[in-house]
């Protein structure tokens, strides 16, 4: 026995083996074998408070109904809301709940486009070179100008001063030879103008050991590009010039001394001290001043355009247009019967 307990206790009032139990046991059921080790219940260790989890992004959250916890990912439907709903419509594929886009109209032909095309080249054709195109409607064959021929049967000059104005549809000749060359000139036109200063002396050449017999056609196709109607008056002023003897010398002084398009040409009087300082004298000055050509100009013109003339300059070899170039006129005088 121990200080403080009876025979058959342990230390602090536990009873030994006679007595049953271990520390902490319980009682012998009732009935039990005494020699017979029972089980003892052992305390269960206490509760400890368990700290909470922080809230974690993409899981749902303890005391959150599901997907609530989480952010809304774009383009995977999202639960909760009906499927399609939760991602963006995408282009080019119809979308769930709707009907599909419509079907793009069939392309054209093309037709459209080719005369677009057609157009602009010949707006910038018109703008670029200060040329007008003038197209024959009629679809008639154009004809030749028919051959001017004196009383002997060779081409004579209108230059003569006695002689009667020339015709509209023949122009302005000079020259016997017996290549036909038709030049069709505006003196508002610029290329007009290039032609002459490549052309002229070779021209005059051909001229003077009668080769060639040329036909100057001036005409008025561009007096919509001066203030004053310059082209017009510019040609009536040279067919007046011809009846002096002084075509060939009045013609290339306007085209060298040609006016910027889009201002105010040389006025008559202007026109008239030029062919004064040439040796004209008042029949010529009479005749711009009293515009006795302008009707002669205009019938010119429309001849040209029945002749199938749709620009200028115009250059034809014994009535086979060829380009206007000084290359190009050469051979073909060359190539000439």
């Amino acid at each position: 026995m121990y200080p403080g307990g009876g025979s058959d206790q342990y230390p602090n009032g536990d009873h030994g083996p006679s007595g049953g139990g271990w520390p902490g046991g319980s009682e012998r059921a009732p009935g039990s074998d005494p020699d017979q080790w029972q089980p003892s219940t052992y305390p269960l260790p206490p509760e400890y408070a368990q700290t909470p989890y922080p809230e974690q992004p993409g899981y749902p959250q303890p005391g959150y109904p599901p997907g609530m916890g989480h952010p809304q990912q774009p383009g995977y439907p999202q639960p909760g809301y009906p499927p399609g709903m939760g991602h963006p419509q995408q282009p080019g594929y119809p979308q769930p709940g709707y009907p599909p886009g419509p079907v793009p109209p069939p392309r054209g032909s093309g037709q459209g486009l080719l005369i677009g095309i057609v157009v602009g080249v010949a707006v910038l054709a018109l703008s670029g070179i200060g040329v007008a195109l003038y197209v024959n409607a009629s679809g008639d064959e154009p004809q030749p100008p028919p051959p001017v021929a004196g009383a002997s049967g060779s081409a004579t000059s209108s230059a003569d001063p006695a002689r009667s104005p020339a015709s509209p549809e023949n122009g302005l000749v000079v020259g016997s030879g017996p290549v036909r060359v038709d030049v069709y000139v505006d003196y508002q036109c610029p290329p007009c103008s290039t032609l002459e200063e490549a052309t002229a002396d070779i021209l005059e050449s051909y001229i003077s050991t009668k080769r060639v017999t040329l036909s100057i056609h001036p005409v008025a196709f561009l007096d919509r590009r001066s203030e004053n109607d310059y082209a017009t008056r510019a040609a009536a002023a040279v067919a007046c010039a011809a009846e002096e003897g002084k075509l060939l010398e009045f013609h290339g002084h306007l085209l060298r001394r040609q006016p910027e398009e889009d201002t105010p040409g040389p006025t008559d009087h202007q026109l008239i001290s030029a062919g004064t300082s040439m040796g004209m004298g008042s029949t010529f000055e009479d005749c711009v001043s009293g515009q006795r050509r302008v009707d002669w100009v205009q019938e010119a013109t429309d001849a040209a355009v029945d002749y199938g003339v749709s620009s200028v300059p115009a250059l034809y070899v014994n009535s086979r247009e060829i380009e206007a170039s000084r290359a190009d006129l050469v051979a073909a005088i060359s190539d000439a019967p």
